[in-house]
């Protein structure tokens, strides 16, 4: 499994007060549980930094890593426009861009009877994984370009994920995004609650 060191101290977190989200370097306290260099321990939400805590003190957590890995994906969305101007088919991979995903976690689990399961896990709130539904024809363009852009970063995450999927399918481990309701149940005391 590549770790994905370099991707890393080049995307650095978002620090700043003008940070649309808590992030930063996760403290590990346990660190024979992570794979990788435990100075780049990288949370991006605050829900990411509460899984971080749970991956480390969890007794069911054998193993785990941060944005451990990057896998290819063709987005179909980005040359639209292009593909319109030019006459092109927007179907044809040909007219795709090759881009990069790097999913949030890894983590082995011991399931328990001598069952442990290998997963890769993405941190996303509910909202993102619901097919915005389109605005009204006669609705303000600020509406309009509001779902255009909801739509593109559903269509983005579904091709990420199915890459992701496949990848998992191919290396015996599974693909799983989280949302806010899963990690309240699955974390419990480590949840740390409303901000992304």
């Amino acid at each position: 499994m590549a770790f994905n060191e370099s991707y890393k101290r080049w995307h650095k977190p978002d620090q700043s007060q003008n940070a649309r989200t808590k992030q930063g370097y996760y403290k590990v306290q346990n660190p024979k549980k992570y794979i990788g260099p435990s100075d780049l321990v990288i949370f991006r939400s605050s829900w990411e930094h509460s899984f971080c805590r749970w991956c480390d003190f969890s007794p069911s957590i054998l193993r785990w890593s941060s944005e451990p890995i990057r896998i290819p994906y063709y987005d179909r969305v980005s040359k639209l426009e292009e593909c319109k101007r030019n006459g092109l088919d927007p179907n044809n991979p040909k007219n795709w861009t090759v881009k990069y995903y790097n999913t949030d976690f890894w983590i082995e689990v011991d399931k328990g009877g001598g069952e442990i399961q290998k997963m890769f896990v993405e941190i996303k709130p509910s909202s993102k994984l619901r097919k915005p539904i389109p605005p009204n024809i006669n609705a303000p363009l600020k509406e309009q370009r509001r779902f255009n852009i909801l739509a593109k970063e559903y269509l983005i995450n579904e091709a990420k994920y199915a890459a992701m999927n496949a990848w998992a399918e191919k290396n015996n481990s599974k693909f799983y995004v989280f949302t806010e309701l899963t990690l309240q149940k699955l974390i419990g005391r480590f949840w740390a609650g409303n901000n992304s």
